[in-house]
């Protein structure tokens, strides 16, 4: 269960990460920090087995120290560019996004 929006999902697929390497696992404990595959869920969501409801609090993300202007190569991939970045901020509370 989605702790942050009550959701009941399935998990197919459960990784711990260590730096560049994955480690398959059958599940995780409290407080640890997984990467899950094929779940609609936004970077600091918290799960549980459904009999918790403890959240993790947000965490501080300080102002950008650098900026950068990206486009996609050609304009009929402003589709596909548009959705990308929007994920890309989804899943990264530091990315931020100025049009």
């Amino acid at each position: 269960t989605n702790v942050n929006d009550g959701k009941k999902i399935k998990l197919s697929r459960i990784v711990r990460m260590h730096s560049d390497d994955m480690e398959e696992i059958n599940e995780a404990g409290s407080g640890e920090v997984v990467a899950m595959f094929g779940i609609d869920c936004k970077s600091m969501d918290t799960f549980s087995d459904g009999d918790m409801n403890f959240a993790m609090s947000s965490m501080f993300v300080p102002e950008p120290v650098m900026s950068l202007a990206v486009k996609p190569a050609k304009t009929n991939m402003q589709n596909n560019f548009s959705k990308a970045i929007t994920k890309f901020t989804k899943e990264d509370p530091t990315l931020r996004v100025k049009v």
